[in-house]
């Protein structure tokens, strides 16, 4: 095919889906109940919308009275073929007015294709508003017909969310007096993920580089690993950005609480300047991050948390904070996401690979986070291994992985983290099988975790 017409038709394309929104479920209770409702011993019931009780705005409450043991019950528009929630999150916020101790029963219950799991929250709620987000998939913690069933496999898992009939979210915690509040509900499905294994996947370059055609460089080796993108600064002022396709944007609410991640690297290092390095432009205004340091010669990996207390400012970085409705509205229509490219003053390239939008792994729950566990998944592991940890601060983490007697690998990674919930997936096709430790490393953490490679 003709180059020129190529590119027309790569662009035509990349146009044509910034009409995409991500798929993902979510109640936020703004305008009344959104349909949900309660279910009982002996219900159902109807719940009761708070226009100004939410987290923030509306939400829906029940009271503890009305049934021995309840639940709130997830309308039509979380059912159905949700295939692509697996291994991704159900995320709620919960909220509890308590008079005497909890009692045991499972927390959240879903049901499809026949099959019922269900999940015991790590740890008794407590009074005031707590988001959890629970991983759909056969490691994180589900059971099979109750809390003392085994856990489901992979196929029973995909079975359930592929034909998925009731979600239902615990109400009632105690024989006593109380109120349940709920907010915030969402369903999540595959996020965004470019690694540039066979193209460009959309991106394009935006500003001062690349001769002003909007195209990057694509390479198929030499990334991190696969496939990268790069670009050349044509050196005529400005700073110039990476341009996400439109699969990145839209409707990304569903990824709030979770993380950004990319990788950079740059090909000199001297006369360094500064500018945003991350913009999520939203209808009416941009937040904007500034990480604290710029990428290295070699390849540098970033993720940032996605809540309105990670470092985000309103327009610029000496911007106000975020309130949680205004980083929700940027969210709810991202509009562009840029990524910095350019770092220095004067001739220079840049390079990007493996950006995803709204990636977390492992269960938490955002409000007490354990800072000294360290999850990895799948554990036996053959191709990869995704560790979760909760950062303390933000700053630069190494992770390294040792043999079983304490020998390094040669296996390196270096991360910069905001503040919370991580995740980092490594590549494992040159170990061989065998038990090997994870050490995962910064100035305030030290971490260690067992992996089985097969």
């Amino acid at each position: 095919m003709n180059k020129h017409v190529l590119f027309i038709v790569m662009l035509m394309i990349s146009v044509l889906t910034i009409t995409v929104k991500a798929q993902s479920t979510y109640s936020d209770f703004t305008a009344g109940n959104e349909g949900w409702a309660i279910t009982g011993t002996n219900g159902p019931y109807t719940t009761v919308w708070n226009s100004d009780l939410g987290n923030p705005g509306g939400c829906i409450s029940g009271a503890f009275s009305m049934d021995p043991q309840w639940y709130y019950l997830a309308p039509a528009k979380f059912t159905g073929d949700k295939s692509g929630a697996y291994n991704h999150a159900l995320s709620f916020d919960l909220k509890l007015v308590l008079s005497d101790s909890q009692n045991e029963a499972p927390d959240v219950v879903i049901i499809g294709s026949g099959l019922q799991i269900v999940y015991d929250l790590p740890q008794d709620t407590i009074d005031g508003w707590q988001k959890y987000i629970l991983i759909l998939n056969e490691a994180a913690g589900w059971h099979l017909a109750n809390l003392s069933g085994a856990a489901p496999t992979q196929a029973q898992m995909k079975a359930i969310l592929a034909s998925l009939t009731n979600i239902e979210i615990r109400g009632r915690y105690t024989a006593g007096e109380g109120m349940s509040y709920i907010d915030n509900v969402y369903l999540s499905v595959t996020p965004p993920i470019s690694n540039f294994s066979t193209d460009y996947e959309g991106w394009r370059v935006q500003g001062d580089a690349q001769g002003g055609t909007g195209m990057p460089n694509y390479h198929a080796a030499g990334g991190h690993p696969g496939g990268y993108l790069s670009a050349l600064d044509d050196v005529t002022g400005g700073t110039w950005y990476w341009q996400a396709p439109g699969k990145f944007l839209g409707d990304m609410s569903g990824t709030y609480g979770q993380n950004l991640k990319f990788d950079l690297k740059q090909s000199g290092l001297d006369n360094q300047f500064d500018n945003y390095d991350v913009i999520l432009q939203g209808p009416s205004f941009k937040l904007v991050y500034n990480t604290p340091n710029n990428p290295d010669t070699a390849w540098t990996s970033y993720s940032i948390a996605i809540t309105e207390n990670a470092g985000w400012h309103i327009d610029d970085t000496l911007g106000p904070v975020p309130t949680n409705a205004q980083f929700m509205e940027v969210l709810s229509n991202l509009q562009e996401l840029l990524i910095r490219g350019e770092f220095i003053v004067g001739a220079d390239s840049g390079c990007l690979d493996n950006v995803s939008l709204g990636t977390i792994s492992g269960i938490t729950t955002l409000n007490f986070i354990s800072y000294g566990a360290l999850t990895i998944f799948p554990n036996p592991a053959k191709e990869y291994a995704t560790l979760q940890f909760a950062a303390r601060q933000s700053e630069y983490y190494t992770i390294d992985l040792f043999t079983e007697s304490g020998d390094k690998t040669g296996c390196h990674k270096e991360v910069y983290c905001s503040n919370g919930i991580q995740q980092v997936t490594i590549p494992l096709n040159n170990f061989a099988p065998g038990t090997y430790f994870f050490k995962v490393n910064s100035s305030r953490q030290t971490l260690t975790g067992k992996l089985l490679i097969r």
